[in-house]
């Protein structure tokens, strides 16, 4: 493998989470936050296709529609590049560095679109989503896993 090709990897993988981390503002009443980047999944074939592309977002509250209550977080999946999956589960893991409450939740809803609302409390919070993909007639395959940071 060349080694330009090697840090094109690297900076691919790297550069949304080193972004993740580095992002601070206020989240309140504030459009929703993206993930450091889309969930990955590759290696299942589908439509001619060996990844697919699942985006991921967090949105904090206070809120009114959807209603986001201040303290709680809305985790939100939907396609970020064709082909969509059959059917698939997304999870977030989620920690609140100030209070360190933390908790695990699988998103609900119809198919790609999935969505969770959960207390995390006031404060700073990272999270992880990863989930399995169904494409129907080949096997569940695992996405990589995207983390974000968010205020609650």
């Amino acid at each position: 493998m060349s080694i330009s090709r090697t840090a094109r990897i690297l900076a691919a993988v790297g550069l949304p989470i080193v972004a993740s981390l580095a992002y601070v503002g206020t989240a309140s009443a504030d459009p929703p936050h993206p993930f450091g980047g889309a969930a990955v999944t590759i290696g299942c074939p589908n439509q001619g296709s060996l990844a697919s592309m699942t985006g991921l977002t967090g949105q904090s509250g206070p809120e009114a529609n959807p209603p986001i209550a201040k303290g709680d977080i809305r985790f939100e999946s939907f396609p970020a590049a064709a082909p969509i999956p059959a059917a698939g589960q997304v999870t977030v893991a989620w920690v609140n560095t100030d209070t360190g409450k933390a908790g695990i939740v699988d998103l609900m809803g119809t198919y790609p679109y999935l969505s969770a609302t959960v207390n995390t409390g006031v404060g700073n919070v990272v999270a992880t989503a990863f989930g399995s993909i169904n494409w129907g007639s080949s096997p569940i395959c695992q996405s990589n896993p995207t983390i974000g940071r968010f205020i609650a």
